[in-house]
């Protein structure tokens, strides 16, 4: 007796649907045969062959056919007292469809773990901290938190002060997401970090804070993380270590704070390295390609050098290097000066703008006056017109009125009525036409004064046309203005950093007023520089250039701007490793025109691809093309959804799910002649081809209410397949639709020919067939082709948002021919 399920139809009756039990499939049922040698039951030796020969897992012993078998025993309940060292047909189909004994990946770490950090893959979150949307979710340490138990290694933070300018928030700026504090989310790091994987966490920073807070986030980064804290003792790294020598470690990436780049002419005597900009705001939709001078004011803070430098020269002679910093010290403090003048031309521009528009005000509402006198005039005049017009088209229509009010007489009164009634009219006309006579009178008087009017429109259209020159003069000046006020938000802007970057500036122009003579320039460096000198400068500005040198110290990675165009960055040669931000637009546009040189690139330092700033849902990008060339960190949001999203989840579930998946070789290695792998005009030969058989699923009805599908009957699953991965071997594939059955029975076959499997992706898909309205989902996965497991396979599918489905599964066979 087999269970049904019963649905009700137009609220009376039922309709009755049984449900099929599950059972091997023929290729099992010819496998167990296979290996038990033609008997009911296979012992813990012919489960080992099968292990090694059939499914492929070489080392395989009987030891761990016994533990299999113990487990399936256990499993099935029925059989759990009793302890014997066999299974029969249905507990050798039982065990193929558990997926955490026969999964279709291995989940242990199987790449080699000791190569620099930039020849992997990294899993990677783009704005970590938000719980939905980019405008108006809530940030929170929770998102963080999930993140790192499923395995991301890359974890971005934006930092802004808070209101009070006293401690940090981590947001994402001018929006209206609520904040939560930076010491919540580096709590949540330090906790979860590792609990999924041991290999290091990288968090990249979005810094937008105080020179005050610099020194706040280096002290709560240090207290914090302790000694999980990686960075370098001699400041940049000329080479990155591997995941395996920072297991349990934590780096940071950003970009380095302004304030140690104006003192390092007074801190340093070292020669100057090769420089590096800022890392460009993830805000902005492209690289801008401006150069920036070191000291020159910017609204995100700029970057700076993995070493600076200052010397003088003897005899009291600055060298060139430090001439060139007082120079643009000075220069700064010449604009700080030419700001504040522009500040007092803008109140007074202001004031007389005030004066000038109460005047016009005055102007105005007396010419409004006027003007409100003359449109009544006007509308008086048109309404006159209006009836002389209409008088004189009655005048016209006279005779037919007469006509016609004589025969309305005829038929009711007498003929001397209707001459009395003419007599009226005609008086009534005479009238009519005086008073015409009158009105055109009135009339030409108005034409007069309208002429007057036009007269004094005219003049005032002559005053209107020089307050529009006026105007268009104050409109420029306005631009002038507005040009000076962006240039003054630009310095606004850092002032609102705090009111302690003020004071900074004060000082700062105090000591550019000193420093306009060379010998006290020189002797305060002599006395800062002084190591005996210990009672020397204690003020604000010495403790703000401190904090932003250990704020700096902890930074292991440092993000670089495309300062002269992403292709400059991308060949320029570097010493240091850095790390370059793109969005996707512009890696787009990079891999079109220069693929090439982005994987030079990639080969020594970091590339991080973020979504563009337009998708505020919180949604995600193709990352194949960043991957195809050599792109490490794929940023993307991990609470957001949809296809893209399951690539990554299905990229990152290799190598045992550790977060770094080892790049191929193509794209790591180069030629004889120093070229790299380019993935638009490669040729590549035809490594193998995966064979995939779909045997049948369950688990739906378990997962799932019996009308969440179908209302009226059980559903109609099928399943689709799709490789994504180099463009020779993007293919999708569909078995035939199974109606009105819980657990499908397909049987098909598909085979797929790949050149790059490195690289390839399989994305399964299961839906339920609707006639009327668009099929429904019934669960997805997706797999690492290079990482697959031959033989017959329990594949496990998750739902929409990644989260695995508790008993849905599909029983499935992969084959390398």
């Amino acid at each position: 007796m087999g269970s049904y399920n019963y649905y009700k139809m137009l609220g009376f009756f039922n309709r009755k649907f049984k449900i099929s039990e599950r059972e091997p499939p023929p290729d099992v049922r010819d496998a167990f045969s296979q290996y038990a040698v033609n008997g009911p039951h296979m012992n813990a030796e012919q489960l080992a062959r099968f292990l090694v020969e059939y499914q492929g897992e070489e080392g395989r012993t009987a030891d761990d056919a016994a533990e299999i078998i113990q487990k399936i025993h256990h499993r099935r309940q029925h059989l759990a007292k009793h302890n014997h060292l066999y299974l029969d047909l249905d507990g050798f189909f039982e065990y193929l469809f558990q997926d955490d004994l026969n999964g279709p990946l291995n989940t242990q770490v199987s790449n080699d773990m000791s190569a620099p950090l930039q020849h992997y893959f990294i899993y990677t979150g783009h704005n970590s901290y938000l719980t939905g949307n980019q405008l108006s979710s809530r940030c929170s340490e929770k998102p963080i938190i999930r993140a790192l138990e499923r395995g991301v290694r890359g974890i971005e933070l934006d930092l802004w002060p808070n209101s009070a300018k006293d401690n940090i928030h981590v947001l994402h700026g001018r929006t209206l997401t609520t904040p939560v504090t930076l010491y919540k989310c580096l709590e949540s790091i330090k906790n979860h970090a590792f609990v999924k994987s041991p290999y290091p966490v990288i968090i990249t920073l979005e810094d937008h804070l105080t020179p005050e807070l610099h020194s706040k986030a280096a002290e709560m980064l240090t207290e914090v993380l302790g000694e999980m804290l990686y960075y370098p003792e001699s400041g940049c790294l000329e080479e990155l270590p591997s995941p395996e020598e920072l297991k349990h470690r934590i780096l940071l990436s950003t970009k380095a704070p302004k304030e140690y780049l104006e003192s390092r002419q007074q801190n340093e005597k070292e020669a100057p390295a090769s420089p590096s900009g800022k890392e460009s705001s993830e805000d902005e939709s492209s690289v801008k390609e401006t150069t920036e001078n070191e000291g020159e004011r910017i609204n995100s803070g700029p970057g700076e050098e993995c070493s600076e430098a200052s010397t003088s020269q003897p005899g009291g002679t600055e060298c060139p290097e430090a001439e060139k910093t007082n120079a643009e010290q000075r220069d700064c403090v010449e604009a700080e000066k030419t700001n504040a003048e522009q500040l007092d031309r803008v109140e007074a521009e202001k004031t007389n703008a005030s004066e000038a528009e109460k005047t016009n005000a005055s102007e105005t509402e007396k010419t409004n006056a006027e003007q409100q006198d003359r449109v009544e005039a006007e509308k008086t005049n048109a309404e006159q017109q209006d009836r002389v017009e209409d008088e004189k088209t009655n005048a016209e229509q006279q005779d037919s009125v007469k006509a016609e009010k004589t025969n309305a007489y005829e038929a009711e009164k007498t003929n001397a009525e209707q001459q009395d009634s003419v007599k009226a009219e005609k008086t009534n006309a005479y009238e009519a036409e005086k008073t015409n006579a009158e009105q055109l009178d009135r009339g030409e008087a108005e034409k007069t004064n309208a002429s007057e009017a036009e007269k004094t429109n005219a003049e005032q259209q002559d005053r209107v046309e020089a307050e529009k020159t006026d105007a268009s003069e104050a409109e420029k000046t306005n631009a002038e203005q507005q040009d000076r006020v962006e240039a003054e938000k630009t310095d606004a802007e850092q002032h609102d950093r705090g009111e302690a970057e003020k004071k900074t500036d004060a000082e700062q122009q105090d000591r550019g007023e000193a420093e306009k003579t060379d010998a006290e320039t020189q002797d305060s460096e002599r006395a800062k520089n002084d190591p005996g000198d210990e009672g020397g400068d204690a003020s604000t500005q010495s403790a703000l250039r401190s904090g932003g040198t250990e704020y700096k110290r902890l930074i292991a990675i440092r993000a670089g701007k495309a300062k002269q165009g992403v292709r400059q960055a991308l060949t320029t040669a570097q010493e240091k490793v850095k790390r370059l931000s793109l969005n996707e637009g512009d890696l787009e546009k990079a891999a079109a025109s220069f693929g090439t040189d982005v994987i030079r690139f990639t080969q020594k330092s970091i590339l991080r691809v973020f979504p563009k700033g337009t998708r505020v849902t919180s949604s995600n990008f193709k990352p194949m093309l960043g991957w195809m060339h050599g792109a490490q960190m794929v940023a993307f949001n991990m609470q957001g959804y949809g296809k893209s999203l399951w690539l990554m989840h299905g990229m990152f579930r290799a190598n045992g799910g550790c977060g770094y998946v080892k790049k191929p070789q193509f794209l790591i290695e180069r030629g004889p002649e120093d070229e790299v792998f380019d993935p638009k005009v490669a040729v590549v030969p035809l490594k193998f081809t995966l064979k995939v058989t779909v045997y049948l699923g369950d688990g739906w009805r378990l997962d799932f209410s019996h009308t969440h599908f179908d209302a009226f009957s059980p559903p109609d699953f099928y399943t689709k397949l799709f490789i994504v991965g180099a463009p020779a071997d993007c293919a999708k594939r569909k078995t035939r639709i199974i109606e009105d059955d819980w657990g499908p029975i397909w049987g098909e076959e598909f085979e797929f020919p790949l050149t790059v499997p490195e690289m390839a992706l399989l994305r399964i898909e299961v839906r339920e067939y609707d006639m009327s309205e668009k099929d429904d989902f019934g669960g997805q996965t997706c797999l690492p082709v290079s990482e697959l497991r031959p033989g017959i396979r329990s594949v496990p599918l998750h739902d929409k948002k990644g989260e695995k489905l508790k008993s849905v599964r599909l029983l499935m066979r992969f084959q390398f021919i």
